[in-house]
């Protein structure tokens, strides 16, 4: 029978239809793929999708439109239809710079839209930046105003998290603590806290984190100069350090401005001869601001004899504070200082006897009077109200009453009417004995608030951690001084007293030893 060639073309036309229509797509679901990235870069492994009918069957040839909808990354090699059989990646996807949700969309047909969200976090450690804490300024032995605070960035500026932020002080004598913080979620690290050095020099302190480096700087605040000037032979780079070291201590310690002495101002430029004071050759010529100190290492009497000689050669006609001080060491002890690691203390016991403390004591002209009773005898007493204070605060009230305890006869002048007791301070640095090697002496806040009676304003937390003896402390008032006298074998200091007085009128003339 023949079949009607319409009817043929229509059973074939129909055949076909029914063998290459795709089914529907009736799902899309995302596969396993990454779930998190690096902020500002691509991707590893691309995440992937499936579209499958309503059987399960993962579909190909779908067409698909993939967008990125959050975060600010790019893609790049989007497919544009699915691949049959497998799930189809999305490309290559860079996520945005800025760590955290990235979101891509792909689209097919009349389907709700699929989502697929990465969180981003920050990359490796590119850079540490200071928050707060550099630059700053505050009293020595103090802590600064503001805390350490750091952050780490990425190379897009993310901040990464749980990295260990370490201060380590490489100059200053300071402490940095705690010594090494975290970041938290932001990169940040906080709360460290910088205590500065005893020492007006430089305070520096370096930062590391995840093998970066950056150097914080601070200062210590001091209004008060101490110029150091030496005469004689040239000292060795040792002699030299202690003596600068010292200047730093003692400007760390007196922070503020007393007047100028202008010396060509009130000598018509003549200038002040101090060779009486033991500079021969020297005439000062100038504007003093505060102290100006000359110091000398020479031979003076050999090893193991009078190793060092301070005076005060001019002092304020009003104030009676110290305008011109002169030092000298002999360099045969001071070898032997140097190689015990000792003469650092014992410079600056000199330099604060230069700028008052036991050589303006018994001044009666200085401001609220002398600062000594029961000179010359076997029990002298320190009568400054704010050391007798930190004597106490120190632990020394048994030992402080009626004043704070000074060397008495039957010590020689060197040593008498001008040193803590050193029966009672032991080590203090202001006794009048120098301590064996290895043995510290401390800078006690009985010592810098002598300077604050003295007419001095003065940083409180200059002084070092010092407790008066428990057996000294309970010791009644009266002579506790040794009871071998160091006169046997002659003193090993020399104390001067102030010489001339400068007012604003020129040089007042003579002081002596009064």
């Amino acid at each position: 029978m023949r079949i009607p060639a319409a009817i043929l073309l229509a059973v074939l036309v129909a055949a076909c239809s029914d063998s290459t229509a795709p089914p529907p797509p009736a799902s899309i679901a995302p596969s396993v793929g990454a779930l998190s990235g690096t902020a500002g870069l691509p991707l590893p492994t691309a995440p992937s999708f499936s579209v499958k009918d309503a059987n399960g069957t993962i579909l190909g040839g779908v067409p698909i439109t993939i967008a990125v909808t959050g975060g600010g990354g790019t893609l790049v090699n989007a497919p544009t239809s699915t691949v049959a059989g497998v799930p189809t990646p999305v490309g290559t996807w860079t996520l945005g710079k800025v760590a955290g949700t990235n979101t891509l969309t792909v689209t097919v047909a009349d389907l709700p839209p699929l989502v697929i969200t990465i969180n981003s976090v920050a990359g490796p450690a590119a850079s540490l930046v200071a928050v707060s804490g550099d630059r700053q300024s505050g009293f020595a032995g103090a802590e600064l105003p503001a805390p350490l605070s750091f952050q780490v960035h990425d190379q897009f500026g993310n901040g990464v998290p749980s990295t260990i932020v370490s201060f380590v002080v490489t100059g200053g004598g300071g402490t940095i603590s705690p010594g090494s913080v975290v970041t938290d979620a932001a990169g940040m690290a906080g709360a460290a806290v910088w205590r500065l050095g005893k020492t007006a020099v430089p305070q520096t302190a370096i930062v590391s984190a995840g093998g970066l480096f950056t150097t914080l700087t601070s200062s210590v605040s001091t209004n008060f100069n101490v110029d150091v000037r030496f005469f004689g032979p040239t000292p060795s780079d040792e002699a030299a350090s202690a003596f600068i070291e010292a200047g730093a201590r003692i400007r760390a310690t007196i922070v503020g401005d007393i007047p100028d002495v202008d010396i060509p101002l009130l000598r018509s430029g003549a200038g002040i001869d101090i060779g009486p004071c033991g500079v021969s050759g020297v005439i000062v010529n100038e504007v003093v601001d505060d102290v100006l100190i000359y110091a000398s290492v020479a031979p003076i009497d050999g090893s193991g004899k009078v190793l060092a000689s301070a005076r005060v050669c001019v002092i304020r006609n009003q104030s009676r504070l110290a305008t011109i001080g002169v030092m000298k060491f002999d360099v045969e002890d001071v070898n032997g200082l140097i190689s015990t690691g000792r003469l650092s203390n014992i410079v600056l016991h000199e330099m604060l006897h230069v700028v008052g403390f036991g050589t303006i004591w018994a001044d009666s002209r200085r401001p609220g009077g002398v600062l000594l009773s029961g000179g010359g005898t076997d029990n002298p007493r320190y009568t400054g109200p704010l050391a007798i204070s930190a004597c106490g605060v120190a632990g020394g009230t048994g030992a402080c009453g009626g004043g704070v305890a000074v060397e008495g006869l039957p010590f020689t002048a060197g040593t008498a009417d001008s040193h803590w007791r050193e029966s009672i301070f032991e080590s203090e640095v202001m006794t009048g004995f120098v301590e064996a090697e290895g043995i510290p002496m401390p800078f006690s806040a009985i010592t810098v608030q002598s300077l604050a009676d003295a007419g001095y304003s003065i940083n409180p937390s200059a002084g070092d951690q010092y407790l008066v003896p428990f057996s000294a402390a309970l010791s009644a008032p009266g002579n506790q001084s040794r009871s071998a006298s160091p006169a046997d074998n002659g003193p090993w200091e020399i104390i001067g007293r102030p010489l001339f007085e400068i007012g604003p009128a020129g040089l007042q003339g003579y002081v002596g030893t009064r």
